[in-house]
């Protein structure tokens, strides 16, 4: 290996008022990384990848940064195509990927041993998450080129591995597991900026700018139980070990998980109809009001990945309508039992948080991390 490169993605069009908000919070998320990684001094190359001139711009002035204006981009845009382009000019080089909304929370620290296990694992590939990965590295560009690239990045370790590459897994945290895709991690960064983040202003300042309430109101209500001795908290979705082992570490909650449909989407079940969900089934039978009394019945608060329960009614939805559900915004949803749905959960008798896996994963974490930092009864 002759060098080892840091490489941000960060683009595509997003249609719609609220997609378009995401994309502009998620623009300043990713120079916000490629500072981060600069000051990591672990890469002989920092380089934004992105189809926007003006995020370009924006990169080009940052010091030991550098940036790539992507004429991939747009309607026939691929990842694999694109990453593979990227690594065959750099050819001999190691890499490490990361999303734009990735990394948010990551410490210096854990970038250098990111780029540490890279340099030091020849012929792997590491990755937050060898089965939906957000972020990944090898130190052979050139083996990682060839492979039958995704058009998404998520797939990207599997399919090394079923070419016969090593996979290792960074440590957890929520620097490694949390990735803003959707509106509920805004909410979640608006939540936790101000306890762990407090001087990232301008991607504050651009989430704030969205329409957050009173969604906000109502995940803050959320992470406040998570601060509360003895609490019960509900976690349903795609909830990994790791993130009950962690939440059972920083909090006292009683935590009552279902998990399902992990790996959901790199094994191809974000489809209408891809996904069985047994939580699914019992809205079925007893209706969205009925589900949620029986959720308060049993639980102070909840935090619901609502992409498997929509996949398992077989749900449509534009991009613009999952991300208005996350919002609550049950009026702008055409599926009616999804409007239905989300309009149960605003209206239920306990605080809930709904969104994508990464409520339910870095998410949940990362509210009980910024709630555990206020609090000297927590431990």
């Amino acid at each position: 290996m002759n060098r080892l490169v840091a490489l941000v993605f960060e683009g595509g069009r997003r249609q719609g008022e609220i997609s378009g908000w995401v994309g502009r919070a998620r623009q300043e998320l990713a120079l916000s990384l490629c500072i981060k990684l600069a000051l990591s001094e672990a890469f002989d190359e920092v380089t934004l990848i992105t189809d926007n001139p003006l995020l370009y711009d924006r990169a080009a002035t940052i010091a030991a940064v550098s940036a790539e204006l992507d004429p991939c981009c747009g309607g026939n845009y691929h990842f694999g195509a694109r990453l593979g382009q990227a690594l065959g000019s750099r050819p001999g080089d190691g890499f490490v990927y990361m999303g734009g909304g990735s990394g948010f929370f990551m410490t210096i620290p854990e970038i250098v041993r990111f780029a540490e296990m890279v340099r030091d694992n020849p012929g792997a590939v590491v990755s937050n998450n060898p089965f939906s990965a957000d972020m990944f590295g090898s130190s052979d560009s050139g083996a990682v080129a060839q492979l039958d690239l995704p058009p998404s990045d998520n797939a990207v370790p599997m399919i090394a591995a079923a070419a016969g590459m090593r996979m290792l897994a960074l440590e957890s945290s929520i620097g490694s597991a949390f990735d803003v895709d959707t509106p509920s991690d805004l909410l979640v960064l608006a939540s936790a900026i101000p306890h762990l983040a407090p001087g990232e202003k301008a991607v504050l300042d651009v989430i704030v700018s969205g329409p957050v309430e009173p969604a906000l109101g109502r995940l803050r209500q959320a992470r406040d139980v998570l601060g509360t001795g003895f609490s019960e908290v509900a976690l349903i979705g795609r909830v990994s070990p790791a993130t009950v082992m962690e939440l059972n570490r920083i909090t006292h909650c009683r935590l009552r998980v279902f998990s399902e449909e992990r790996s959901m989407r790199a094994f191809g079940r974000d489809v209408p109809g891809g996904a069985r969900s047994l939580i699914g089934r019992h809205v079925e039978a007893i209706g969205p009001e009925g589900f949620f009394a029986d959720l308060a019945w049993c639980c102070d608060a909840a935090f619901i990945d609502t992409r498997v329960l929509f996949s398992h009614m077989r749900a449509a939805l534009s991009q613009e309508q999952r991300f208005a559900s996350d919002l609550g915004l049950h009026d702008r949803i055409e599926n009616p039992a999804v409007a239905q749905f989300v309009k149960s959960a605003c209206e239920a008798q306990l605080p809930v948080g709904i969104g994508g896996h990464s409520l339910v994963s870095g998410g949940v974490r990362v509210l009980a991390t910024a709630e555990h930092s206020t609090r000297s009864d927590v431990v």
